[in-house]
Formats: C-alpha cells, structure tokens, sequence
C-alpha cells in the first residue's frame, strides 16, 4: 500500500515537472478559459445570437452602469453600518433589481455611455433626473461616450481626490475631507 502511494506522488511530481518544463521550453501559457471579460469590441465580431452586439468596453468597477463613481461612494468607501462594503455593480458577483442595471447586463455594455441608445434611453434619463449625484453621473456617461473608461475614471479619480492628503473622498462629503479635515469641493451643480 505504501508503494503506491510513493508512485502516485511520484507520478504526480513528474508530471508537475514536465508541465513546467513544457512551458518553458514551448512557451506555453496557462488556460484562460475560466476568465471571465468584457473586450473592446471589435469591427469584424459578429453579433450575438439574440441580435445584440458582442459586449462593449472593459468593465471598470470604479465607474457603476449609469455613471456614478462608485470609488467616492460612501457605502463603497466606509460601508454600511454593519462594515460591509459596497463593491459596485459593475462587480461580477453584484445582483440588483435596478431597471439600469439589468439593461445594461442584458445589452452587454460596460457603461450606458458605450450603448447605441445612449442619447435616447428614456429609462436612463430617468434614472438621472434627481438626485444631484444621479445628474453628475449622465455627465460621466457622456464623458466615457467621447474619451472612454479609462479617460472618465481619471478625471474622476482627480475630482474626488483631497489635493491635502491625497486620499479619494466620499462625492457626499459636505466640504471638508474626512481623512485630513482640509477643506474640499463638495458635489455642485458643476458636477453635473
């Protein structure tokens, strides 16, 4: 019984080794096949069975569907009063019944900027009637419409950003930093 236990081990450490030296000879690289994205699209991709495009734009959690800036949301930043934080919904693992959500799962798209409908979505310009936060958001579907994700997140990451401390700052913060107490721009009619 032993025996086969050192020959099963043996085998195993084996073919860990060959696997290894197969990589590096060949240059083999790991299976991808579990990785789960969303790749810029492409002009030749075809479109999906249900008639929609392939999915559009990489995901960004900083930067929820309908452009809220999930890293300056207080929830995501400090959490609930139980500890437990937000992670935005563009996460993989985030559910929700919100009617933005759900479409822009449903049309693949990264953010509603990236969407064809964009302009006309009467659910979206809903959506960001009110409040104040929800208006700054159309502005940043706009932005990721014109530059993309990347170019949003930064200016955004700028915006929330304390110029004192250099630490990202909830967008609900009422004028001073909650790191360093120095005085910061609060959300304004400028935001959207």
């Amino acid at each position: 019984m032993g025996y086969l236990k050192e020959a099963s081990r043996r085998n195993f450490v084996v073919g860990c080794m060959c696997a290894v030296g197969a990589r590096r000879a060949c240059g083999a690289q790991p299976s991808t096949r579990n990785l789960r994205s969303l790749k810029e699209p492409d002009a030749e991709q075809p479109a999906s069975a249900s008639g929609l495009s392939a999915p559009q734009g990489k995901r960004n959690a900083e930067i929820a569907f309908c452009g809220i800036y999930c890293a300056a949301c207080e929830l995501h930043l400090n959490g609930k009063k139980d500890g437990k934080k937000c992670k935005g919904c563009t996460h993989p693992s985030m559910e929700s019944k919100c009617g933005v959500f759900l479409c822009a799962k449903e049309r693949k798209v990264a953010n509603c900027g990236l969407c064809e409908s964009f302009e006309t979505c009467e659910r979206l310009s809903k959506h960001h009637e009110k409040p104040l936060y929800r208006q700054a958001a159309r502005r940043t579907c706009a932005k990721v419409k014109e530059a993309g994700l990347a170019a949003a997140a930064a200016e955004l990451k700028t915006r929330w950003t304390c110029a004192s401390c250099a630490k990202l700052f909830p967008w609900n913060t009422t004028g001073a930093c909650p790191h360093c107490g120095k005085p910061v721009t609060a959300l304004s009619e400028k935001d959207a």
